[in-house]
């Protein structure tokens, strides 16, 4: 079972297609007698997703092994998650052009294939980015800087007209827990699992 740097482990069963997300955000509501309410938020980080996942057909042993994860967190261990339908991947992606003043350059991918032209940024990787000028594989660590945020400081200027890319992979991780979960035999070694994650706080 991979684990992070952190130490925390990481969700390793993929549930199917249509994974459910909702957003519920935590409000404390003061009710007054001629109907007027007051509202507030309930804490610092408000608007926490929750995931309606289904494991369906699966047989016995990955049944049990996705019920014995969840179990041994009993409820309140956090854990990685990997969101569905968060993976992302680019190639020669442009980063920018060259001034031979400009040293710094934030990596953005699209939001989307389908929406190629709204970007956000490039993080999450599975793999640190590769930056490119004009087609060559550039040295991190030697001749740029990168951040964890996607910003690519350049230890020089790149000069003018020099093409900027990058190719890099990554994905949506979430830390959540597991409060509830269910599981119905279908058949001969086919089992169905039913489970909630909610991003915890922290």
């Amino acid at each position: 079972m991979p684990a992070t740097l952190l130490g925390m482990e990481r969700f390793p069963h993929v549930p199917d297609y249509g994974a459910q997300q909702q957003t519920q955000p935590r409000v404390l509501k003061a009710q007054f007698g001629d109907g007027y309410a007051q509202r507030s938020e309930d804490g610092m980080r408000t608007v926490l997703p929750r995931w309606a996942l289904q494991f369906n057909a699966r047989r016995k042993v990955d049944a049990d092994a996705i019920e014995a994860f969840l179990q041994a967190r009993r409820g309140v261990e956090p854990f990685e998650f990997v969101v569905p339908s968060s993976a992302w991947d680019v190639t020669g992606f442009p980063v920018g052009t060259g001034d031979g003043v400009r040293t710094q350059y934030l990596l953005e991918r699209p939001v989307s294939p389908e929406v190629p032209d709204e970007r956000v940024p490039a993080t999450g990787w599975t793999a640190p980015p590769q930056v490119y000028r004009n087609g060559v594989l550039l040295s991190a660590g030697v001749d740029y800087v990168l951040s964890s945020s996607g910003l690519v400081t350049f230890a020089a200027a790149p000069v003018l007209g020099a093409a900027l890319t990058f190719t890099a992979k990554g994905e949506r991780v979430a830390r959540v827990v597991c409060e509830s979960w269910s599981s119905t035999a279908k058949g001969f070694n086919s089992h169905d699992v039913s489970a909630e994650f909610q991003e915890a706080v922290g």
